[in-house]
Parts: structure tokens; C-alpha cells; sequence
């Protein structure tokens, strides 16, 4: 028996909000992955996991813009980062430039 259906709308807990997202999030990366294993499908996994490295990278910017403490994080997250900071800057700066 299936499950019944929802109203697919906004959930205002952030809580909430982020536990459904990364539930979510994990469970389209497995279906994507046992269609690449299904279908020989080497491409598909390395995009699956450049997707996973970028997806990363954000959760990362998002919690430093929402006022987290960084102190706290392990030095591949801080270099992360810096490394998305430094890309935002000059896609800044190109933008600036170009006008």
C-alpha cells in the first residue's frame, strides 16, 4: 500500500525544511546511482559526483551567510569556502568590468 498523497507546498520549519531536503537530496543521488550501475553508465557517475561536490560546497556558503560559527568547521570545509568566496568575488569583479 501506497503512501498518501501531500500538498506540495513550502515547509516554514527550517528544520524540518532541511531534513526533508537532505532526505530528498539522498535519495535522487541513489536512484541516479543505480541507474548509472544499471546502465554502464561511467558519465553519469562522474557527474552524479561533481553534482555532489558543488551541492556540497553550497551547504557550506549557506551555513557561514546564516551566521553559523566557522570556527568550528575541519580545514577542507574552510578551504571550500574560501575557494567559493574567491569564485563569487571575481565573478563579481567580470561583471563590474563588462559594464
Amino acid at each position: 500500500m501506497g503512501r498518501g498523497k501531500i500538498e506540495i507546498k513550502r515547509i516554514e520549519n527550517p528544520s524540518n525544511r532541511q531534513v526533508t531536503y537532505s532526505k530528498r537530496r539522498h535519495g535522487i543521488f541513489k536512484k541516479a546511482e543505480e541507474i548509472s550501475v544499471l546502465c554502464d553508465a561511467k558519465n553519469l557517475s562522474n557527474e552524479i559526483e561533481r553534482i555532489k561536490k558543488e551541492n556540497d560546497n553550497m551547504q557550506i556558503e549557506l551555513r557561514h551567510l546564516k551566521g553559523e560559527d566557522i570556527a568550528a568547521l575541519p580545514y577542507t570545509e574552510l578551504q571550500q569556502l574560501e575557494d567559493a568566496l574567491e569564485h563569487g568575488i571575481s565573478s563579481v569583479r567580470d561583471k563590474e568590468a563588462s559594464n
